[in-house]
């Protein structure tokens, strides 16, 4: 998950700003504001809005746990597509930059994994077959 982060800082300045920002709570420590509050006196009204914006971030580190749970999900369904139909794991030979195969990892450039590919790919073909081959 760390590469990734470290991707998406590289790619947008602006993403990496907030990143830094959340990553006190990506790392379950609490930026210490009840210290700074009982040091000195504070207004009410601003009590009551740095509790809001706990709250805020509190449901902000619920939604991020939540998309890295499915981020991790959709990596691990990509590799598996790309695996069934023997492609690049990073780019499916689409990219000629990528740091696996240079552009060369199209589909069919590698053996394609049997079990993967009757579960995502030969479904596809029977009903392709059937929609096509079958009219009478």
């Amino acid at each position: 998950m760390e590469a990734y982060m470290k991707l998406l800082r590289e790619q947008n300045p602006e993403i990496a700003k907030y990143l830094d920002l959340m990553q006190p709570m990506m790392e379950n420590k609490e930026i210490e504001v009840d210290a700074i509050v009982e040091t000195k006196k504070v207004d009410p009204e601003l009590q009551n809005q740095i509790n809001k914006l706990k709250k805020i971030n509190r449901k902000l580190f619920t939604i991020v746990e939540g998309l890295k749970v499915q981020l991790e999900l959709e990596l691990n369904q990509n590799d598996d597509l790309a695996k069934a139909i023997g492609a690049c794991l990073e780019c499916f030979g689409e990219n000629s930059e990528c740091s696996e195969c240079f552009g060369t990892g199209k589909p069919g450039v590698a053996i394609p994994d049997f079990i993967l590919f009757n579960k995502y790919i030969n479904p596809a073909i029977q009903k392709y077959n059937k929609h096509y081959f079958n009219k009478n």
